[in-house]
């Protein structure tokens, strides 16, 4: 059984240590349903979450103020063994991975004016708010960083139509370099899958009529993707109009841009989240859409042009999705229907994140939550 989680007067919690690896089932379809655990007040918006692989800790990158914070996620608040804010004023950071070293991430920078400080990647100790290693081989601004989960290689994809594989021990060139063939558009998205044995690149059709995914066997991936499935713009549109929309509004979101992509647990999915306020799960296998996710909209009620934060939890069960007018949305993974909406943020939810190790949620807006589930 899982551990039960104490909440008290001041709003912080506890979980029990004694048990890392553990079954988590996250219901959300049954009362009283998650409870707010903890909030990290931050002066910026959020624009990256990521859980350490223990479910220990988090890390939060906000853009706009360059700072990266650290929230304690058995005890609630900042933590005790590392300084619960880095400022980066230098680099900027944009998105943060966590590594398998507790007291490690990786990071891109952030934008100054419309323009990324650097192109390059940093591998950071938190410990002592050193740059360990830099990582340089990308041209543009990049859009996606995926850490294996098998050892300490990690994948990175840039505007400059490149993804690149790397050592987070080896500084200096990316051990391997894909790149786009003509016939696509736009930046790829690359991802790990839960073994790390499979990694996943998505790239945008030629003339906006879908996207292409290809998988690749990270341990032999020169020879070419074993699997190509093609998402159709027709398919995302027709699964729109299905679920409600318009038709208009669904050929206007049917060639949104992907901005982000990852796997579930088993692999049998994957979740990508797009410009205008979209999330989409698609078949691991066959690449067909099985469902798509909309944002609720914000106080104007106008449509939504920012990405879509979405995210699976750790037991396959469920999509995280958050909305512009400040809530989370809690949908079956198997239905994509929805089972419960989180309620508590002052302003659009830009990043969500679920916990590898516990039954827990983090989601973002200007503050951080994290939710006892």
């Amino acid at each position: 059984s899982l551990p039960t989680p104490c909440l008290t007067t001041s709003v912080r919690f506890c979980i029990s240590r004694d048990t890392l690896h553990i079954y988590i089932r996250m219901d959300f379809s049954t009362e009283p349903g998650p409870k707010m655990g903890c909030v990290t007040r931050g002066r910026s918006p959020a624009t990256s979450l990521s859980y350490h692989e223990s479910g220990s800790h988090l890390f939060v990158a906000s853009e706009k103020d360059s700072v990266l914070r650290i929230v304690d996620c058995l005890n609630g608040g900042s933590p005790s063994d590392r300084p619960p804010m880095i400022k980066l004023q230098r680099q900027g950071i944009r998105n943060v991975r966590a590594t398998h070293h507790g007291h490690c991430v990786l990071f891109s920078p952030g934008m100054n004016d419309g323009v990324p400080k650097k192109n390059n990647m940093f591998y950071l100790s938190v410990h002592d708010n050193k740059i360990v290693r830099e990582f340089e081989g990308h041209s543009a601004i990049i859009n996606s960083i995926s850490m294996s989960p098998a050892d300490d290689t990690f994948l990175s994809s840039g505007v400059d139509g490149t993804v690149r594989l790397w050592d987070c021990g080896k500084s200096g060139n990316s051990l391997g370099e894909l790149r786009l063939p003509e016939n696509v558009d736009g930046a790829p998205l690359a991802a790990f899958d839960s073994t790390g044995l499979v990694f996943g690149v998505s790239a945008a059709m030629a003339g906006g009529e879908g996207y292409h995914i290809h998988l690749y066997d990270a341990r032999n991936y020169t020879v070419g993707p074993f699997a190509e499935m093609k998402v159709t713009r027709q398919d995302i549109e027709s699964k729109l109009r299905h679920g409600g929309s318009t038709p208009e509004r669904a050929y206007a979101l049917s060639k949104a841009e992907w901005t982000s992509m990852e796997f579930n647990k088993s692999g049998k999915q994957i979740l990508v989240g797009a410009n205008g306020g979209i999330a989409l799960s698609i078949d691991g296998y066959e690449g067909t859409v099985l469902h798509s996710f909309l944002t609720e909209a914000g106080p104007s009620g106008a449509s939504s042009s920012h990405p879509m934060a979405a995210c699976f939890t750790a037991d396959d069960k469920s999509v995280i999705c958050g909305n512009d007018d400040g809530t989370v949305s809690c949908y079956q993974a198997d239905s994509g229907l929805l089972a419960r909406k989180l309620r508590g943020h002052v302003d659009r939810v830009g990043a969500v994140a679920a916990n590898p190790n516990y039954a827990q949620l983090a989601s973002a807006c200007t503050n951080t939550a994290v939710w006892i589930c």
